[in-house]
């Protein structure tokens, strides 16, 4: 048994101080004060919140490879940063097209120190016949997973497959059609840099496509990585009709803009691209407006062997999940006043509730022990060099991380 006492729990869009007592299982009581007992494990969260785990339904592996090694690398990177459920993007090589592998993801899973699941390509490396959806669902996979640009009728099937099996399907919205191998923003730095520019355009566009398709099927859809706010418009105008779309921002497009990529800098490179400035403000305003459902790390680490090279060979991607809570209360809730209680239902309650986790994302009895004490009264000065948040002052610190035993 574990008892933290004196932390600060989430109440409606308030908070109060409480004591929770849990087993590896379980939240058992929440009280304002619990007695000690021998048999207990205790926790002094004076001047801390408990927090629920956080969930988080974009995450790739390292320079998109599946192993082991990945996998151990991933789990323990995510419980620093107190991502206690991770749904890990199927972009990987070897591609998982079978069964087979994925029992080998189970029995991996299975061991892991978090809650770690992965979605269902659906379609083929070709991009151009369907996967066999039906056996990866039914052998585990959480969700299944598309690029928009494939052939809208294997697109349709997908949502049929998604509204049959009762399963979410996440979908990144990209025409690189409308693009010439853009490499960055179209805007002034890509200008200045004399570098192929990625359009609004051509994400917006396929995003309004996949829109209307996914009202016609009625089917859960989350909009990945959204971008910018005429993205969003169009999702929230669906949304009116349809209690089944969710948009999905990551933090870096929150925090940052097209001038990390000035000087050639390969580490700010990612797709969709950090937008420009004017664009951020929108995303941000969207955010507190409560028109953004869900937040991520968009965690996709690159080794340096493909970072430290020429702009136009390096790979997308940034890693950033044990940092992921820091950055969005020091950026969202500390400089922006957004609220922590708003901040976890982005971050834990509502990616939950898409992934039908009836018993996470919230601090109440009866629900799993996924959670985490938070030190708002902490800072620390990031020291990475190769980090686009590199001297950046962080606050906050993550003291213990709990995670309930998997049944």
């Amino acid at each position: 048994m574990r008892l933290v006492k004196n932390a600060m729990i989430i109440n409606g869009d308030n908070f109060i101080k409480k004591d929770v007592l849990f087993d590896k299982n379980r939240i058992l009581k929440i009280e304002d004060s619990i007695k000690v007992l021998e048999e207990y494990r205790v926790y002094d969260a004076k001047g801390c919140y408990l927090l629920p785990g956080l969930v988080d339904l974009n995450v790739k592996l390292a320079n998109s490879v599946l192993s082991k090694t990945n996998l151990d690398k991933l789990s323990k990177s995510a419980k620093k940063g107190a991502v206690t459920t991770v749904v890990i993007l199927s972009d990987f090589t070897p591609r998982l097209d079978s069964s087979t592998l994925l029992d080998f993801l189970k029995s991996t899973f299975d061991e892991s120190i978090i809650d770690l699941k992965v979605t269902a390509p659906l379609t083929n490396e070709e991009n151009d016949k369907l996967n066999n959806i039906a056996t990866l669902i039914n052998n585990g996979a959480a969700a299944i997973w598309a690029n928009s640009d494939i052939n809208s009728n294997l697109l349709k099937r997908g949502m049929q497959y998604a509204q049959m099996k009762n399963r979410p399907l996440f979908c990144f919205c990209y025409d690189p059609n409308l693009d010439d191998l853009g490499l960055v923003n179209e805007g002034d730095i890509s200008s200045k840099l004399g570098l192929s520019g990625i359009s609004k355009f051509s994400e917006s566009s396929d995003v309004a496509k996949v829109a209307e398709l996914s009202f016609e099927m009625d089917c859960t859809v989350v909009f990945q990585t959204v971008s910018t706010k005429r993205s969003l418009d169009i999702i929230n105008n669906i949304k009116k009709y349809s209690k089944n779309i969710y948009s999905e921002v990551s933090i870096h497009h929150l925090i940052k803009n097209d001038t990390s990529c000035d000087g050639f800098n390969t580490y700010a490179k990612i797709l969709p691209p950090l937008r420009d400035e004017s664009e951020r403000k929108k995303l941000l305003q969207e955010l507190i407006s409560g028109n953004i459902d869900i937040l991520t790390s968009f965690h996709s680490p690159k080794s340096v062997l493909y970072k430290d090279v020429a702009f136009w060979d390096a790979h997308f991607g940034i890693g950033a999940i044990e940092e992921f809570f820091k950055l969005a209360y020091t950026f969202l809730v500390k400089k922006e006043n957004f609220s922590l209680a708003s901040l976890m239902n982005v971050c834990s309650l509502n990616p939950s509730k898409i992934l039908n986790l009836k018993h996470k994302g919230k601090i109440e009895v009866g629900y799993d022990s996924d959670m985490f004490i938070f030190d708002p009264n902490h800072k620390t000065v990031v020291k990475n060099p190769t980090s686009i948040y590199n001297n950046e002052t962080l606050y906050g610190d993550i003291k213990e991380v709990f995670i309930s035993k998997k049944s």
